[in-house]
């Protein structure tokens, strides 16, 4: 497991920077998404949990959750999830299988062909997986 954690010190900002799937983890969280509920990037995840009333460890746990994810690496093969295609009516001529270009804050760049996406390692099986 990484050594890398999300703290209640630790900026929305730097953990933006930090993992990109913590986007997703604070919209789970209702976070940051409309006028209501818009969260500063210099806010801590500390001061989010209190001025929200999310529980910290929770939130922790959460965001901490991101790094405990299975891994891809830069050459893998791997092929988008039937659920996503079929929620996505443009990924329907994408190539069945792509390959992993790079990674950069847990954010996959993976070319299908002619097509480059970006996701988080949940976008994503990887070929092995997939067969089964």
């Amino acid at each position: 497991m990484s050594e890398q954690r999300f703290t209640p010190e630790m900026t929305v900002d730097q953990a933006f920077n930090l993992h990109a799937g913590a986007r997703r983890v604070f919209a789970r969280f209702h976070l940051g998404g409309c006028s209501n509920c818009a969260i500063s990037e210099s806010h801590t995840i500390g001061a989010i949990s209190e001025d929200y009333g999310i529980p910290l460890p929770m939130l922790l746990e959460s965001l901490n959750a991101l790094f405990e994810q299975g891994a891809l690496g830069v050459g893998d093969k791997v092929r988008i999830p039937d659920e996503i295609r079929a929620k996505i009516p443009q990924l329907k001529d994408v190539p069945d299988v792509g390959e992993v270009k790079s990674v950069e804050a847990g954010a996959y760049t993976v070319e299908f062909g002619d097509v480059r996406l970006q996701g988080l390692a949940e976008d994503f099986l990887p070929l092995e997986a997939a067969a089964t």
